[in-house]
């Protein structure tokens, strides 16, 4: 994330000066969207370095358009999209890099050029590298990537239509309210002051149209899905953040001006440090890790545990003996002596039914593949009664879910039907009305406890 940061600043300095630059990496340094996404083990926080990254070659490209840049810059938009596949948006910086160094030239000269040509080629280059199984797995990838392409706008149900302002709303869950406002007004302000200059030689203008271009494409893109989630937005800031830059060179040229802008600016990177203060005390307040530690503390050595599938893994704590059992699926060895057993429940999501309602025939083979289909048996008082757990663990992800069964079984473990008793219940704490961004992917929920009667 911090390269990302210095790709950000290195490109601001580049195209608009150094007060832009610091600015620009301020921004995205605080904003605490980003600093959420941070946190995970997932490809959202590098596919911002890849795009960035290639990002910065295609500005080079402007500068000294030779090979190296063109093939740099395809190689990087190949490893990006290896990265996430809406990484490739960025690969039109390439394109509109090369537009602006051969306009003088005949559409001809434009499509054959060489150093075009390399780019391109080394996209596929970079793809491959950075997913080879592409290439001696290719039915596996093409029947993964267009399963994922087809049900990832509509895996919860949404129904078939464009989602634009739903995109766009998600700007202020990344930056906040007021940093959306300050940022599409300052980008506005860019777009009126390049209409005015209309000077295509000019690197703030290349800047903003070649940051522009990755953002407007990305967006028409993420916007057409009807399905909208803040993580598919993400890649797309920088390059709006990046956008503001014009209007910050002009600032710049007066005294007072820049005075006034960071007056403005400095109430507002100070509420994003709070902002991205609070996420990380958002995630050491996650009630799963209180639980953890009243499990290492209360359950004793040889102990059955039952566990809903988005419980904590307990077999990976410090200092406790234990083992999971998938249960659905076929396992080996019993426990040894004074080991505690953990039985993981599957999640019974529903989505093969619902992708069954809403998605074409040729997918339904591939989501009973993917999605898989646990048996609802494993939710029944009956097989309750038969593993005989000493604890049982609920998070609240796992009851809510279609299935009347799964609901059914959850809702008498809590109405107390079973001989159970509640020995441990935590849920996140409320976000303050103030703080962005109100949700954080996968850490809000209720996890709870339960202990045999004796």
């Amino acid at each position: 994330y911090l390269c990302t940061v210095a790709l950000a600043y290195n490109i601001g300095r580049r195209f608009y000066g150094r007060f832009s630059a610091a600015v620009i990496g301020f921004v995205l340094a605080t904003s605490s969207g980003f600093i959420a996404y941070a946190h995970f083990l997932t490809a959202d926080s590098p596919l911002l370095f890849w795009m960035l990254a290639a990002f910065w070659f295609a500005q080079q490209i402007t500068f000294a358009p030779n090979a190296w840049n063109y093939g740099i810059a395809g190689f990087l938009t190949g490893i990006a999209t290896a990265t996430k596949y809406n990484g490739l948006a960025v690969g039109i910086a390439l394109v509109v890099a090369h537009l602006f160094v051969t306009r003088h030239e005949s559409v001809r000269r434009i499509i054959l050029s060489r150093q075009l040509w390399i780019g391109l080629v080394m996209a596929p280059v970079g793809f491959i590298l950075g997913c080879p199984t592409a290439l001696y797995e290719p039915r596996k990838f093409w029947h993964d990537f267009i399963y994922n392409y087809t049900v990832t706008p509509r895996y919860g149900g949404q129904p078939d239509r464009t989602a634009y302002l739903a995109a766009l709303g998600r700007i202020r869950e990344i930056v906040g309210i007021p940093g959306a406002v300050l940022i599409i007004t300052l980008a506005i302000l860019s777009c009126l002051r390049i209409l005015r200059r209309r000077d295509l030689s000019n690197a703030a203008t290349r800047g903003y149209i070649l940051s522009g271009a990755v953002f407007l494409l990305y967006i028409s893109k993420m916007g057409a899905f009807p399905r909208t989630v803040t993580r598919f937005v993400l890649p797309a800031i920088p390059f709006l953040i990046l956008m503001i830059g014009p209007a910050l060179q002009t600032v710049e040229r007066r005294k007072w001006c820049r005075r006034c802008v960071i007056a403005l600016l400095a109430p507002l990177l100070i509420y994003n440090c709070i902002c991205s203060y609070l996420i990380g005390k958002r995630f050491n307040d996650d009630p799963r890790l209180t639980a953890q530690l009243w499990m290492i503390k209360n359950v004793p050595d040889g102990s059955i545990i039952e566990s809903s599938s988005s419980s904590p893994h307990w077999s990976k704590l410090p200092n406790f003996d234990a083992r999971e059992v998938n249960l659905g699926l076929a396992h080996r060895r019993g426990a040894s002596e004074g080991e505690t057993t953990d039985l993981r429940l599957p999640h019974v999501s529903g989505h093969v039914e619902l992708f069954r309602k809403i998605l074409p025939e040729w997918v339904q083979p591939y989501a009973v593949e993917k999605e898989k289909n646990p048996d609802e048996g494993l939710f029944t008082a009956a097989a309750l009664q038969k593993r005989d757990p000493d604890y049982i663990s609920v998070y609240s992800w796992n009851y809510q879910v279609p299935s009347q069964t799964v609901r059914r079984y959850y809702g008498d473990l809590f109405a107390g039907k079973f001989p159970y008793a509640m020995v441990f219940d935590a849920e996140t704490a409320r976000v303050p009305a103030w703080i962005y961004p109100r949700k954080i992917d996968f850490l809000a929920g209720r996890i709870t406890i339960f202990q045999r009667k004796n």
